[in-house]
């Protein structure tokens, strides 16, 4: 127990540098469409993506504005990238995930971000998969 303090206690200054650099958010995962990948109450690190950034790749974690509540977001895998920009997304839980499957493809432009890591639980630290 006392490594992991002392491990949380030396990352903490390096995420917050990272996230105060404005390339990086953290995000809360709120619900289980993405389990097992991720869980309500992870933390993420996640990559902003805007013009000139790279596109992400399918197997990614992305963030999305749901197109049917664009204040809404959504963590979903990129499956596939399609013909004219689209992009294909799905949950990793498919009965607790509203996602491509219901609203169909979306703009691959439309994606503000890329996972990079989870922080939070400590126990669950690390690139989600």
């Amino acid at each position: 127990m006392r490594r992991l303090c002392l491990g949380i206690a030396l990352l903490a200054p390096v995420l917050l540098a990272v996230v105060r650099l404005r390339r990086f958010q953290r995000w809360a995962v709120s619900g289980a469409s993405m389990s097992p990948a991720l869980q309500p109450g992870d933390w993420l690190l996640v990559e902003r993506l805007g013009p000139g950034s790279r596109q992400p790749s399918p197997g990614e974690i992305v963030l999305v504005p749901d197109p049917r509540e664009p204040s809404r977001v959504l963590i979903k895998r990129l499956v596939r990238l399609e013909t004219g920009g689209l992009a294909w997304l799905e949950g990793d839980n498919p009965p607790h995930s509203t996602d491509s499957r219901h609203f169909g493809p979306v703009p691959v432009a439309s994606v503000k971000g890329v996972v990079r890591y989870r922080y939070w639980p400590p126990r669950r630290a690390g690139k989600p998969v």
